[in-house]
């Protein structure tokens, strides 16, 4: 198990026993508009899926999604998933009462950092829909920059297509913040 400690949260591996509070946090129409595979409403039958999906993924080593928690509370999640061995793209949601507060750049900066030093990733990819710039001021303050591409996107919790903004993170240009420990 891969634990990831920052300054104010425990990144740790999303477990079965998770799904009730991710059935809680992800029905909320604004994390499921803008994220790509979280529908709205969001089940506890969803939650019980993602949760299952996630640690068969994780154990595989395709995707390594973390539950962002303060203490023992749940309040996001942030991750990445195997594109190619070199390449990683990285996503997040923060629930609503947690957002605002510097959440959302400490996960990603912490999986970041997970990434290129745990992972051997080259390059991590993201992308935010084009009417959240929230999210892109926040990859943004992680060090990603715009690859200038904007490209459709789907979203399950938008029922269609949206225009979605990529940015790319190499290794050389991350610069770790301290703090962050892995274990």
């Amino acid at each position: 198990m891969t634990f990831i400690q920052t300054n104010r949260f425990l990144l740790r591996p999303i477990e079965v026993d998770d799904a009730p509070v991710f059935a809680r946090l992800c029905n909320d129409a604004l994390i499921a508009r803008n994220t790509a595979r979280i529908p709205h409403p969001y089940t506890v039958e969803d939650a019980e899926t993602f949760c299952l999906a996630i640690s068969r993924a994780f154990a595989l080593g395709t995707e390594y999604a973390f539950a962002i928690c303060n203490g023992d509370e749940i309040i996001g999640c942030c991750g990445v998933m195997r594109v190619t061995n070199e390449v990683y793209d990285l996503g997040y949601w923060v629930a609503e009462h947690a957002r605002g507060k510097g959440v959302a750049g400490e996960a990603a900066c912490a999986v970041a950092c997970f990434a290129f030093e745990r992972l051997g990733a080259e390059t991590l990819l993201a992308g935010h829909y084009t009417d959240n710039p929230v999210s892109g001021r926040v990859l943004e303050k992680t060090g990603f920059a715009k690859t200038g591409e904007i490209r459709k996107q789907f979203s399950l919790g938008r029922g269609g297509e949206a225009d979605c903004a990529r940015v790319r993170l190499d290794r050389a240009e991350f610069a770790a913040p301290a703090g962050i420990n892995f274990a």
